[in-house]
């Protein structure tokens, strides 16, 4: 009796494909039904999968949540290297990375996630670690790609400003993300912010850019895992 053919897809490439799916249609169905409606079997259903390779992939909503959110920041981590490089060469980069994200704050694709995301953070803690940790690390990756090592001592101050922005960026979509953007409450707004930040954000930038590295004995930088930023021990 001849062998039975083998399965020739590699197993792992199958599992890899198969967790895309799973984490795109996760990242849908909180857009689409928000928090009351994120279910693991609405995620299955919208992936069309069993309810059973969601939990074999991911075990928990949580654990689900946090890999759409390492998506999600993967996402914003080439866009803002794309950014940068584009305009490095004629000149700062922090204009259209501010723009960028005054913009982005307002997209239907994107404004209700985080809308999303911020709501189920106020229930749930581990949500609200793994946003915690989502903004943390979109800041190290802003600073890179303002062509800063983002573990560096030096880096502090422009991680503070950059905070700044965060916050004024998660604010538009509360404010903006509803609202009709046609009208001139927006306009207006979406102006100064960006006739605001850039040039504190510039400054800052090449503040951060001139200033050589504190070094102090006994003293070194830090991964901290949790928050993906630096401290000094």
């Amino acid at each position: 009796m001849p062998p039975t053919p083998r399965n020739t897809i590699r197993p792992n490439r199958t599992g890899a494909a198969t967790r895309r799916r799973i984490v795109e249609a996760a990242i849908a169905v909180l857009a689409e039904r928000g928090f009351s409606g994120f279910t693991l079997q609405a995620v299955a259903d919208r992936a069309g999968v069993l309810f059973g390779s969601v939990t074999h992939h991911y075990g928990t909503r949580d654990r689900l949540i946090e890999a759409m959110l390492d998506a999600i920041l993967e996402g914003y981590r080439t866009r803002f290297a794309t950014l940068a490089s584009a305009v490095r060469t004629s000149g700062s980069p922090v204009r259209a990375l501010v723009t960028f994200l005054i913009d982005d704050a307002v997209d239907p694709s994107t404004a209700g996630i985080f809308l999303e995301l911020w709501a189920m953070a106020t229930h749930l803690p581990p949500v609200a670690e793994a946003v915690n940790a989502l903004y943390d690390d979109a800041i190290d990756a802003c600073i890179e790609a303002l062509g800063i090592p983002p573990r560096s001592a030096r880096a502090r101050r422009l991680r503070e400003s950059l905070y700044v922005l965060g916050t004024v960026v998660e604010g538009t979509s509360a404010l903006f993300a509803n609202r009709d953007r046609t009208r001139p409450p927006w306009r207006a707004f979406r102006r100064e912010a960006i006739e605001v930040l850039v040039p504190y954000l510039e400054h800052r930038l090449a503040e951060t850019v001139a200033a050589p590295p504190p070094v102090a004995a006994g003293h070194r930088p830090v991964r901290d895992r949790r928050r993906g930023v630096s401290r000094a021990v």
